[in-house]
């Protein structure tokens, strides 16, 4: 049986509902010890964390290997080891097939075969690479080719042979580099399968400086058991240098995977379609490729689930085996803007006159309600939260308040289609993941917070990050008394956490009991609730404020 994962400040019903930060649960030294046990799984005896990681059921013993488990994959990150992901150019994966294809055609002649390699002809087809390095590569994977008998030099022209070349072919993208960078790995099939792996993982660099790339490169060597020297990478694209900084080149599926978006917004996938593809394009039918549609109606679909034109451009780039057409992004852009300039929200008008509704303005317990205003006296209010701001009325005086007028809003939404999982359980290894757990971090966190709530969370480690919102909570203002009570009383009848707010700006989080004089008991203290400014009740993961930091706070 694994062992159970130990979350900090209980943030299980947290990272329950929050799944992109399990992560959390590593440390940025487990996150770069599961990579490289994800990347080298028979490196894993190097690994001196190897223990701890099996103890909290990161990783595991299957088939006499140590993998990772799939919860120790939501913890494994690129980022610690390959830097933070950029934009990517792709991979120029039409290099070899159209090297060899220079040769089977007879067009190279044997004595000045270099030359026509570094013509403007044969460079202009790797528009993003500079000519004098594709000319140079292009010459040395040649010679490759010719020492290992997969292409000849006759003595008049460079020609191939054909059931070498097919061999060649057959390999990976990845294989076929380490191929032609090192001779070696054409007759050790264990020692190519390495190097394929390590070409795989550089392919990944990005935003590091060309000695912490070497550095980096040489705990990937160490770890696979292969190295190689960043200037060859860089001579065969695998990587750019720019300025002395080091970004990989994406190395996309070539062959029966390949995936062309075409400027009719067109998706033809030579094989497996990818699997998220169905959030944002509509499918076409074919008898002999898998295609695809961006339409606005497919748009539309993946705006309504959170999509951004960046999100669904980003996608596209992942999955596409060329760059995306000029006027693919500016045609998403715009839908979008038509897209949002129109909003509709479900809600409920709540009309009152001019003196009262002065009074609904004042109620600090309906703010959180309100959506808008028409009109000086008419509020549009959440209709999702009506028994809530009701209730708010009726504690503020207005009880005589009469049923809600005009026809029932709809419970099911027929026109939303609901969309089937696709099945797909394989974790990714993200490229990137956030932790959390930063001293730093969580003092810019204190000095930008603009509320004593968002204060108080953050400071209990439940707001970890610039992004993430204050929750919702309930805020009840201290001079309505009853209101102030029921929040109160409910939180100790369900043993939920409260958040107190004092006149004096302090706060209190933790569970309350109730005293035989009327007072209640949180942390030891004992509280008139009179005196209490504010009341609101969290959820319970939000962390005491008696406990002690975490062990992470020193990271």
């Amino acid at each position: 049986m694994k062992a159970k994962q130990t979350l900090p400040f209980g943030f299980d019903s947290v990272l329950s509902s929050m799944p992109g930060r399990a992560a959390a649960a590593a440390d940025e030294a487990d996150g770069v010890a599961l990579t490289l046990l994800a990347l080298f799984p028979e490196s894993a005896g190097k690994y001196v964390s190897l223990p701890s990681l099996l103890d909290r059921g990161l990783a595991e013993n299957a088939d006499d290997r140590v993998m990772v488990t799939d919860e120790g994959m939501k913890a494994v990150s690129l980022y610690p080891l390959l830097g933070r992901r950029g934009k990517h150019q792709p991979y120029p994966s039409a290099f070899f097939p159209f090297l060899l294809s220079a040769a089977a055609s007879r067009t190279l002649p044997s004595g000045r075969w270099q030359r026509m390699l570094s013509s403007d002809f044969f460079t202009s087809l790797f528009p993003s690479i500079p000519p004098e390095r594709i000319a140079e590569a292009a010459a040395e994977a040649m010679e490759a080719l010719i020492r290992l008998g997969i292409a000849e030099n006759d003595g008049g022209v460079i020609t191939i042979r054909k059931q070498n070349a097919e061999s060649f072919m057959a390999l990976s993208e990845e294989e076929r580099i380490a191929v032609a960078i090192d001779d070696r790995t054409a007759y050790d099939t264990a020692l190519r399968r390495k190097a394929a792996l390590m070409i795989s993982a550089i392919s990944h660099l990005s935003g590091i400086s060309e000695d912490e790339a070497e550095r980096r490169i040489s705990m990937l060597g160490e770890a696979s058991g292969y190295s190689c020297s960043l200037g060859r990478l860089c001579m065969f694209s695998v990587i750019e240098n720019d300025g002395g900084m080091i970004t990989g080149r994406s190395m996309h599926p070539g062959g029966d995977d390949a995936c062309t978006i075409s400027s009719d917004f067109s998706i033809t996938c030579t094989g497996k379609a990818p699997e998220d593809l169905f959030l944002y394009a509509t499918p076409v039918s074919s008898d002999t490729t898998v295609q695809w549609k961006l339409t606005k109606a497919s748009l539309k679909t993946a705006f309504s689930q959170g999509l951004t034109p960046d999100d669904v451009c980003a996608r596209l780039r992942r999955i596409a085996s060329y760059a995306l057409p000029e006027t693919i992004e500016p045609r998403i852009s715009g839908w979008y803007s038509s897209y949002s300039s129109i909003k509709a929200e479900r809600a409920l008008i709540l009309t009152a006159d001019e003196r009262n509704a002065r009074i609904i303005d004042a109620l600090p317990t309906l703010k959180m309600h309100i959506l808008g205003k028409l009109g000086e006296n008419i509020f549009l209010m959440d209709s999702t939260t009506e028994p809530l701001w009701r209730r708010a009325l009726e504690n503020g005086g207005f009880d005589m308040i009469g049923p809600t007028s005009g026809p029932r809003f709809a419970e099911n939404e027929d026109e939303t289609a609901v969309l089937p999982p696709s099945g797909f359980s394989v974790p990714e290894i993200p490229e990137e993941r956030e932790v959390p757990y930063d001293g730093e971090m969580r003092k810019r966190l204190l000095k930008a917070s603009d509320s004593p709530l968002r204060t108080a969370l953050i400071a209990s480690g439940f707001i970890v990050s610039e992004s993430q919102e204050t929750p919702a909570a309930e805020m009840v203002n201290g001079l309505y008394y009853q209101e102030k009570m029921r929040i109160i009383n409910a939180s100790i009848a369900d043993g939920a956490k409260l958040y107190l707010e004092f006149p004096d700006g302090s706060t209190l989080i933790g569970r309350a009991e109730k005293e035989e004089d009327g007072r209640i008991a949180i942390l030891g203290r004992s509280i008139d609730p009179a005196k209490v400014w504010k009341a609101a009740r969290l959820p319970l993961s939000v962390r005491d404020s008696a406990l002690p930091p975490s062990d992470s706070d020193s990271q």
